[in-house]
């Protein structure tokens, strides 16, 4: 017999109903972040440019158990297809091709490249590291920044900047694009994981660790592709003996962007070429060259990515970069770079910094808020240094023990950490400005490659299909701004800034009981280091602006990269490629933490534009001044 409802039952079942409605979307409110997801979701219902799907933004549990799902996997390979390159490759016998095609051959069908990820050994179980939830995390910054500029400006923020009249005919990335991005790959993993049997086309991408103290060498990688131009290849040559030499490098990886047979005695009978080839077939040298378009018979573009291609597999976990003709740092520099590696290797560690101008009065002050606020965590000691803030976990039982949250209210899950700079390109024609006249200690947005350092667990990210848009916009612009999308891209996935370390130091005088000097350092570094300081500091200073416009050029020859380097609008173009690139993701980091910081060598700048502190005068340190290097120095004793 059916069941029927009876007009007394309709009252209390109608208020059971309502009940459970209500109490439902309370779960679900606060176990979403509160306030912020409730506007997100009001958004969307307002602007069908935020598509996000509630099954997206997944309960923590459910979250954790898919995750577990993909873990279980346990992806060794994949495979990857690079995007096709707009850049042209010259060989040594003047001939050219479009998309990194030599002599102008047909484009051949477009190739596997399989793809082993060190992270799918041993994926870790911190769950706020896995690609799943650092994806979220990028997608809830984007889609809050994006509210804020729609719904909390002031009207006086409203059209404050007037963007300049300069276009270079490249479209830019779309505003946001980010999320759209993100959102469709996360909607592909989750049809993938509810289809049994179907694997990932491409590894499993996880934050790496926050300290690596045990790590003992580095990887260096130098990309190159011509040997034309002998002034280029002698300084390849030399920096790759020097390099060689240090007891920290375990390797060295020469990235090919051309054909093998360019390096060989029929088309280069120069010696350096002979030594390059020789000291690849040597077990016992630390160089390999990668051939970038060969690979088993596979070849990648020629492409200024193809040195953060997950298939160079990098031996060591910190992996450092220099330009094929440098500057190349000394090997105490790059010490104080690889110890600060170890205590933030979450991160990038630049010596090459570079700062980015906010012209509006807004976006400037909520920048040197951030500035001020990392500054002054780090001068503390705060406990948020030792905790990512994604770490939602750890972040708990800090409060439980009693320690508060500095945010004020209404502000989008900072849990006191520097925040990020919206950028507000629609609503208020936000535009940056490339600060390309100082290499700042603090407040740096950005690293050139020569001397900074990657821990190999990004190379996964940055060949990730979710970012194939970033990649095609780096291949379509004319300065082809690798340097701006590593950095950007790099502080969106970890939610935190750069670190910087002095790119010159000085070996001192006072170096007795330095524990981490006294460690593998040889007498004749130390004389390297004192002849390296003088002579080559003033030269790198010189032509550091060349070497930042000719390391964007691989498709061009050296004597034209110098023309280029002074033609009309570099600036406006660089200029035009930041704004495009953090408009993408919606915000700019918060900016560098000095080298300096806490200590008595931290000043004031003031009269130096935007920037709050420097170190030292801008001078370069004595290593008993680097506070990580000595004991009792801020950070020593993280490892």
């Amino acid at each position: 017999m059916p069941f029927l409802l009876h007009d007394h039952h309709i009252i209390p079942a109608l208020a059971c109903i309502v009940l459970f409605a209500i109490w439902s979307n309370v779960l679900y409110f606060y176990s979403h972040g509160g306030g912020s997801h409730h506007h997100i979701m009001e958004m969307q219902q307002k602007d069908d440019s935020i598509l996000l799907p509630k099954d997206l933004l997944l309960e923590p549990q459910k979250q954790q158990k898919e995750e577990q799902l993909v873990v279980q996997e346990d992806v060794q390979a994949a495979a990857v297809r690079p995007s096709p390159s707009s850049s042209s490759a010259h060989d040594d016998q003047g001939r050219s091709g479009s998309d990194g095609i030599i002599g102008g051959e047909e484009d051949p069908p477009t190739p596997v490249v399989v793809v082993h990820n060190h992270a799918n050994k041993n994926i870790s179980t911190k769950h706020y590291r896995s690609e799943t939830n650092v994806f979220r995390q990028v997608l809830k910054r984007s889609q809050h920044f994006q509210y804020q500029c729609q719904t909390s400006l002031l009207p006086h923020h409203l059209g404050q900047v007037q963007p300049k009249d300069f276009d270079t005919g490249v479209p830019p990335l779309p505003e946001y694009g980010i999320q759209k991005a993100l959102l469709q790959w996360l909607e592909k993993e989750q049809q993938q994981q509810q289809e049994k049997g179907q694997d990932r086309d491409y590894p499993t991408c996880q934050l790496p660790p926050s300290k690596e103290c045990n790590v003992k060498q580095f990887t260096i990688i130098l990309m190159s592709h011509t040997v034309s131009d002998d002034e280029r290849l002698s300084k390849l040559h030399r920096g790759i003996q020097t390099l060689s030499s240090w007891d920290i490098t375990g390797e060295i990886i020469l990235v090919w962007n051309n054909l093998h047979h360019v390096l060989e005695e029929e088309h280069c009978p120069k010696r350096q070429c002979r030594d390059l080839l020789s000291w690849d077939q040597d077990p016992h040298h630390k160089l390999r060259i990668f051939y970038a378009l060969e690979q088993d018979g596979v070849r990648l573009e020629n492409n200024l990515l193809n040195r953060y291609h997950p298939t160079i597999q990098p031996k060591h976990e910190a992996v450092v970069y220099f330009d094929d003709d440098g500057p190349f740092h000394s090997r105490l520099a790059m010490e104080v770079g690889f110890e600060l590696w170890k205590r933030n290797s979450d991160v990038q560690i630049g010596s090459m910094a570079r700062n980015i101008r906010f012209p509006s009065k807004r976006m400037n002050d909520l920048q040197n808020l951030a500035s001020d606020l990392a500054a002054r965590l780090y001068m503390d000691g705060d406990w948020r240094l030792g905790v990512h803030p994604y770490d939602e976990e750890e972040m708990k039982q800090w409060e439980e023990h009693g320690e508060k949250e500095i945010e004020e209210k209404g502000q989008y899950q900072s849990h006191g950490y520097p925040e990020f700079t919206p950028i507000c390109q629609k609503e208020t024609g936000d535009v940056v400005e490339y600060n390309y006249f100082v290499f700042p200690n603090f407040k740096a947005h950005m690293s050139l490659p020569s001397g900074s350092i990657l821990h190999r667990d990004f190379l996964c990210f940055v060949w990730h299909p979710a970012f194939e848009e970033l990649r095609e916009y780096i291949l379509k612009h004319p300065t082809h701004p690798d340097d701006m999308t590593i950095s950007t891209l790099v502080s969106h996935l970890t939610g935190k800034a750069l670190r910087t370390f002095p790119k010159t130091v000085k070996s001192g005088r006072n170096a007795a009981g330095r524990r981490l000097l006294e460690t593998g350092l040889r007498r004749n570094s130390m004389v390297e280091d004192e002849r390296w300081d003088k002579h080559d500091h003033e030269k790198e200073e010189k032509s550091v602006e060349e070497n930042e416009f000719r390391n964007e050029k691989v498709d061009i020859n050296y004597p034209r990269r110098r023309l280029l380097w002074q033609q009309k609008d570099w600036g406006n173009m660089r200029e035009e490629a930041i704004g495009s690139i953090v408009g993408y993701f919606g915000s700019i980091n918060p900016g560098s933490v000095g080298w300096c910081a806490g200590t008595e060598y931290q000043e004031k700048a003031e009269g130096r534009g935007n920037m709050r502190y420097n170190c030292f005068n801008e001078r370069p340190p004595d290593v008993s001044q680097i506070p990580w290097m000595n004991e009792g120095g801020f950070g020593h004793d993280e490892c």
